[in-house]
């Protein structure tokens, strides 16, 4: 709980404040969860837990030290997934996770699709909320494939992979489901802060909620990886346009 709540403060302060001294919070976070995760000596959840949210601030700090103002919008979330990717499947690897318990499983397709389905509206309600401009200049069918296969893959999948399939699961070992839905929903609902919009946050707990939920019903990221996808597509491809128009 207390790394939970450094890493909320940690947002607040680069969101509101300042953020140079939310990154100095996010080292400290990272050099914490080290020290504490060293002197723990055997491979335990507990231990794989702190290693796995070291993953956290450090999305925070390479998000804030990427110079991304010089590269178009689209392209900031592969640049971004590309360390989460390596990291994740690092934890992979040192925990030894297996490809079931990860939820790399296709499960049963047909309430797969329907999970994948919620994405529509939920980008549809998101987009009501913040109302983005859009990631891509017009409004071609082609571009928007291009452009949503791009945050699928670094959105839905690396952030599934991760939240769902690595810290939900390593926290339910230690809490059970409940809690360890609850704990991953609230480190996902913490990296939105920076929106700066409280109804974001609760309708983004929701979601995470949602799929939290799903996972643990299904072992499968495949329909909420799906839905993850499709929700950002809507919200910041295809949206802005209707509005617009």
């Amino acid at each position: 709980m207390a790394y939970l709540g450094l890493i909320i403060i940690s947002e607040i302060v680069n969101a509101y404040y300042s953020i140079e001294a939310g990154l100095i919070i996010d080292v400290i976070i990272i050099c914490a969860l080290l020290i504490h995760s060293s002197v723990i000596k055997d491979d335990s959840p507990y231990t794989n837990l702190l290693r796995a949210m070291i993953i956290l601030p450090m999305i925070r700090i390479i998000g804030l030290s990427v110079p991304l103002m010089q590269v178009q919008a689209l392209y900031w979330f592969p640049i971004i997934a590309l360390p989460l990717f390596a990291a994740s499947i690092t934890l992979i690897r040192v925990q030894k996770i297996k490809r079931k318990d990860l939820g790399l499983t296709l499960g049963n397709i047909p309430v797969q699709l329907l999970i994948a389905s919620s994405g529509f509206l939920l980008g549809f309600i998101e987009y009501k909320v913040l109302a983005v401009k859009p990631l891509i200049s017009t409004f071609d069918p082609l571009m928007i494939l291009f452009a949503g296969s791009i945050l699928l893959i670094s959105t839905g999948f690396a952030e599934e992979l991760l939240f769902r399939g690595i810290l939900q699961q390593n926290t339910e070992k230690i809490f059970g489901p409940l809690f360890g839905l609850l704990y991953a929903s609230l480190l996902f609902t913490s990296l939105h802060v920076g929106w700066k919009s409280g109804i974001d946050l609760i309708f983004v707990f929701a979601v995470s909620m949602f799929y939290g939920y799903m996972f643990q019903k299904t072992r499968s990221l495949f329909g909420v990886t799906l839905s993850h996808g499709i929700s950002n597509t809507v919200l910041f491809l295809i949206m802005p346009f209707i509005v617009f128009t």
